[in-house]
């Protein structure tokens, strides 16, 4: 009990001395604080008796902070926002339409004989290029030789007793112009005269006929082209009644062919018109992997009805083939030009943006500052939207980094080259033209909103290039 009492006791004074003794150490540290840094001490007391104030104080400041960041600057400076422009332009864009088909051949003949007979020679091989009467095969003529052989000599004994006919018709003729003979006479050696001259002709008529058979033997190319599979060989009997799809052999035309494809029927008003103004319209013909056209046609035919199942309609266009660049039954894109826009406005079709307004895009201004300006897009063509408002000609757009802007963000610029321009430079492999290391001004933009002037942002050799190409 005594450890116990005495423990208390301690404790008791432990107690009473700390809370004699801390206010009085407090009140020095703060004396000692104010006189180190004087005219300090009513803020640090402010601080002491307001911190809910200073806590406010501090939440305006992050909020500042986040709307200076929002701007995308620095107080007092600021940091433009990085953007790519792109300059937009007035050019001519052809009105064009686009389908898959296929090309088949302008002209096909399947071979076939005439005659039966036996393939005694065979003078082509799988693929090869024939002209029109190069000499394919022979069958075995021996027997028509003999046929025609006999029609011959049957021919000069009938042409003889025709001969004979006539002579006793002369004789008779004169008999009866003496009156030695009768009429009936005369009347009878007339008619057998007749009858072997007769019989002459039809000589010959078989003559003709067996000479066409003749003919059959040789089977020759009726058209120019590129042969297909030869389904015989030396020894085959072939037969005139073979009714079989590939026959002997197929000649396919190679040098003129047609490309074949279908439309959606409400394309089809547009085709009809272009046709009507009697100008030839282009078709461009493509397999997968050119980059340029294969070959060009001209648009020759559209079918006279909509197929009801699939809501299209054939259209077809000749082509000249004489380089031999594309094969019938081999599916191509093709590109049919209808007509075109001219003098428009155009942009990259990335620089349209969409909201619940409508389309619009970012300008930048003589403030180097991007502006929303409301656009209507009158079409799109590949990667180049045409425009029907307020942008002009020579006017930048922002292409790239457009969800980092708001209305007057401050920006700095890379305008990349004109559409025309990068094409060259993928062509060729090199880089784009460069230029004196400034921008060139762009026209002032419609509805208050203006592009950048000359050397307000600096610009990298490819904008030079952009806007050298741009001016010109």
């Amino acid at each position: 009990m005594k450890r116990v009492a005495t423990i208390v006791i301690l404790l008791a004074l432990a107690a009473g001395v700390y809370f004699y003794a801390y206010p009085r150490l407090s009140g020095a540290s703060s004396a000692e604080a104010q006189q180190a840094t004087p005219g300090d001490g009513s803020a640090q007391h402010g601080q002491a008796n307001s911190g809910q104030g200073n806590s406010s104080q501090a939440s305006a400041g992050q909020a500042a902070a986040l709307a200076q960041q929002k701007q995308g600057g620095r107080p007092g400076g600021g940091f433009p926002t990085g953007v790519v422009t792109a300059v937009a332009q007035q050019q001519d864009i052809p009105i064009t339409k686009s389908a898959v088909g296929y090309i088949e051949p302008a002209n096909t003949v399947v071979v076939r004989s005439r005659v039966d007979g036996t393939v005694v020679a065979v003078n082509v091989t799988d693929g090869q290029l024939v002209k029109a009467g190069d000499v394919l095969l022979k069958l075995d003529d021996r027997a028509l030789q003999a046929t025609i052989a006999k029609d011959q000599a049957q021919i000069a004994k009938d042409q003889a007793n025709a001969d004979s006919a006539q002579a006793s018709l002369e004789r008779e003729q004169d008999l009866v112009k003496r009156g030695v003979d009768p009429q009936s006479s005369l009347d009878a050696a007339t008619a057998a005269a007749k009858a072997a001259q007769a019989t002459v002709t039809v000589d010959q008529a078989s003559l003709q006929g067996d000479q066409v058979s003749l003919s059959y033997m040789t089977i020759t190319a009726p058209i120019a082209g590129r042969l297909g599979t030869v389904n015989t060989s030396t020894g085959n009997v072939v037969h005139a009644s073979d009714t079989s799809t590939d026959g002997i052999v197929t000649i396919t035309e190679m040098s003129q062919l047609r490309v074949s494809f279908s439309i959606a029927e409400g394309d089809l008003d547009s085709f009809r018109a272009a046709l009507a103004k009697g100008k030839k319209l282009p078709v461009e013909i493509r397999v997968p992997g050119d980059k340029t056209p294969r070959a060009t046609g001209n648009l020759s035919f559209i079918d006279s009805s909509v197929d009801t199942g699939s809501g299209t309609i054939i259209i077809k266009a000749d082509v000249d083939n004489s380089a031999g660049k594309l094969w019938p039954g081999q599916y191509v894109s093709t590109t049919t030009e209808l007509g075109s826009y001219a003098g428009v406005t155009t942009v990259p079709l990335q620089a349209v943006q969409q909201s619940d307004s409508g389309a619009y895009v970012f300008a930048i201004g003589t403030d180097n500052k991007a502006h929303r300006v409301p656009v209507t897009v009158t079409a799109a063509v590949g990667d180049t939207a045409i425009l029907n408002s307020k942008v002009t000609p020579g006017q930048h757009v922002v292409v790239e980094g457009q969800l980092r802007l708001t209305e007057g963000s401050a920006v700095k610029e890379t305008v990349q080259p004109p559409a025309q321009q990068v094409a060259d430079t993928q062509a060729t492999g090199g880089s784009p033209p460069a230029g004196t290391g400034t921008a060139a001004p762009p026209a002032p933009a419609a509805g208050g909103t203006a592009a950048p002037a000359a050397g307000s942002a600096p610009a990298t050799g490819s904008a030079s290039g952009a806007a050298i190409g741009a001016s010109s």
